[in-house]
């Protein structure tokens, strides 16, 4: 029993975890692991309150672990909150044990919710989970198999946010010796038994295995976790000030240039932290490799996002929703929002006509355009006359020879007078709209890029 006791506590206090002003809320299925730590908290004297939450999948066992669970409270003398799951809300489709997790945690927090932050030295409320070293071994298996890089095989942490583990060094055999010891009694989950789980086959025929030939690898695996864990926070640190190096930030988009790329150290690595965090898999990421030796034009689409390779460039972004709509302007002064961004125009005087540094300003001749306005995306058969140019282009080579990237292309929009073409937003205007030394009034319009979400 001492010997626990003393691995437990000495744990909390390596680790910062609470302390016994702390109020400290236990999630307590009934099951050997959360029964063992409620006891090994109440024998070290913390503040302990349980929460159980009946998800009713089970039916009369779900209704055998809430009663266990109100009893034990009531042995022990401890608070004790409840909350049962309408069992209609698994009904969908989805990952049923993630579902269930995802309300377990969202409850706990609400349980432990403050609205002022606790300063240092003050009582705090912490969410407390049974998880051990057995539990953190499958984490970083399934992890490992999954692909999910060095943030998933380094683990579960002892403490995130008001989220607390003490048990997490703690092998499983050492809390089953522990509820003998101490006569303890718990109930037994059926669907910890099914080979439905990934978790569970991990349980049941991965691990032994493995701790058939390495007897003391879970105690090794924990204690490497710990190495990942403190790897992974210096190797976040460095990606990141590798990848603002790296990246350059084109309006909404990312733009990896590949040379580059190829010449950074660790260079495999940035690109597959570049791109795990919008969805893409590591065989993508492969694939990823695969595409910067492509033709332009190529990509990779992962959920909303899509990787584009243009010339010696790698583009993420964010795809964009099929649009067939269309803005009309009306008036000679005004500000419109629109997928494109913000497009703002007002009147001036001709005598204070300065041409334009800037591509996303257009200056075009009043008096060359009748109102109202149409403000569209470009389509195929377009055409204009580019500023400076006497012959007309279509708007497809044009974007071509400005080496428009295929993104770029498919979120171009114009201004249209009178069914002709009088400014391709944020590149060139049409030369039959300029100003010229006649001009008496002109129109300024300027066109503002959507802010950066840095995807």
């Amino acid at each position: 029993m001492q010997t626990l006791l003393k691995q437990v506590e000495g744990f909390i206090q390596k680790e910062k975890l609470f302390s016994r002003r702390d109020r400290l809320v236990v999630g307590v299925s009934g099951g050997l692991d959360s029964v063992v730590l409620v006891h090994v908290l109440n024998q070290l004297q913390y503040q302990v309150e349980l929460a159980h939450m009946n998800y009713g999948l089970r039916g009369a066992e779900s209704e055998r672990d809430e009663d266990f669970v109100r009893q034990l409270a009531e042995q022990w003398g401890l608070a004790l909150q409840l909350k049962k799951i309408d069992p209609a809300l698994f009904s969908g489709e989805g990952n049923l044990q993630e579902t269930a997790r995802k309300l377990r945690y969202a409850w706990f927090e609400e349980l432990v919710h403050t609205e002022k932050p606790v300063r240092q030295g003050q009582p705090a409320s912490y969410i407390l989970t049974a998880h051990h070293a057995n539990d953190q071994a499958e984490t970083i298996l399934m992890n490992l198999f999954r692909g999910s890089g060095l943030k998933g095989i380094k683990g579960m942490q002892p403490k995130r946010g008001l989220l607390c583990r003490p048990l997490l060094a703690v092998e499983r055999t050492v809390l089953e010796g522990y509820a003998a010891e101490q006569g303890l009694s718990w109930v037994e989950d059926s669907s910890n038994l099914t080979e439905k789980y990934s978790r569970n086959r991990i349980r049941q025929q991965v691990l032994p295995a493995i701790t058939a030939l390495y007897p003391d690898s879970i105690r090794r695996i924990y204690l490497n976790s710990r190495n990942f864990q403190s790897l992974a926070a210096y190797t976040e640190q460095q990606v990141q000030r590798s990848l603002a190096k790296l990246i350059e930030q084109k309006g909404a988009e990312q733009w990896l240039p590949i040379l580059k790329w190829r010449q950074t150290v660790g260079a495999e690595y940035l690109l597959f932290e570049w791109l795990q965090g919008t969805g893409f898999s590591a065989e993508q990421v492969e694939q990823a490799v695969n595409l910067m030796e492509s033709q332009t034009g190529h990509t990779i689409q992962s959920g909303q996002y899509q990787l584009l390779k243009n010339r010696n460039w790698l583009i993420l972004s964010k795809k964009e929703p099929a649009l067939n709509a269309w803005w009309v302007i009306e008036t000679p002064s005004g500000e419109l929002e629109f997928p494109g961004g913000r497009l703002t125009w007002s009147g001036q005087s001709g005598e204070e006509f300065t041409i334009p540094t800037d591509a996303s300003i257009a200056f075009l001749d009043s008096s060359r355009l009748p109102f109202p306005l149409l403000l569209r995306k470009w389509k195929a058969g377009d055409y204009f006359y580019p500023l400076g140019m006497a012959k007309k282009k279509k708007i497809a080579r044009f974007l071509t020879d400005e080496k428009v990237s295929r993104n770029q292309k498919e979120n171009t929009w114009v201004l249209e007078a009178d069914k002709k073409i009088c400014w391709v937003l944020g590149l060139r205007p049409d030369d039959r709209f300029k100003v010229k030394p006649s001009t008496k009034q002109v129109l300024r319009f300027q066109l503002h890029l959507p802010v950066s979400s840095g995807i």
